[in-house]
């Protein structure tokens, strides 16, 4: 279990940016008339979020676009960057991983002290959503992207088995733009509480 020494107020989780893919803008339908479109409104909602001393976790597939123009890109965002790789991420040679983020991981497990209640929360990055996890019955979060929010049935389906302690930090599900810490710990709050609701009703 790895200690993030890292304010938690400046810590914050994205995923799936697919930076230079075309198709993805139909296959994910987002709002955007070509990829350049994409590529910049990615960079301004990143650096309107994150300050220059934040800390980003990537939770992969960061990119389609050629090696020097995803360095670029990545030189523009502000923070520290900490990638746990997606499907996609082997566009990308070791070497120009590392030169883009502090660290790379497959999975990683964290736990991060709350600046407010001075708790820890322990949570499992990973880019895919997991049916269990070391703490999955005792609050630990599970972060995850990949499913680019689609309305297929068998992405339907599987959200109704998500844990109400995962959350999918992809663009496509949270304004184009990495969630904060803070601003995920409202809704686990919120999803927790959900879950309780319904299963007080079921029996």
């Amino acid at each position: 279990m790895r200690k993030i020494n890292q304010t938690s107020d400046k810590i914050f989780f994205t995923s799936d940016h697919h930076f230079g893919h075309d198709g993805i803008i139909k296959f994910a339908n987002r709002p955007f008339k070509d990829i350049e479109e994409m590529n910049e409104t990615f960079i301004y909602n990143w650096n309107k979020v994150v300050p220059s001393d934040g800390l980003t976790f990537v939770l992969g597939d960061i990119g389609f676009c050629d090696k020097s123009s995803i360095v670029d890109i990545f030189t523009r965002l502000n923070g520290r960057k900490i990638l746990i790789r997606g499907n996609h991420d082997s566009n990308y040679s070791e070497n120009i991983l590392l030169s883009i983020f502090d660290e790379i991981h497959d999975l990683l497990y964290v736990r991060i002290q709350d600046n407010i209640t001075l708790k820890y929360v322990y949570m499992v990055l990973c880019h895919y959503p997991l049916l269990d996890w070391q703490g999955s019955f005792k609050g630990s979060w599970q972060l995850f992207g990949h499913l680019h929010t689609r309305d297929l049935i068998e992405f339907t389906t599987l959200k109704t088995r998500l844990f109400a302690s995962q959350y999918d930090v992809g663009v496509d599900n949270n304004n184009f733009e990495p969630i904060s810490f803070h601003d995920l710990k409202d809704i686990m709050r919120i999803q927790s509480e959900n879950q309780m609701f319904k299963k007080t009703n079921y029996y």
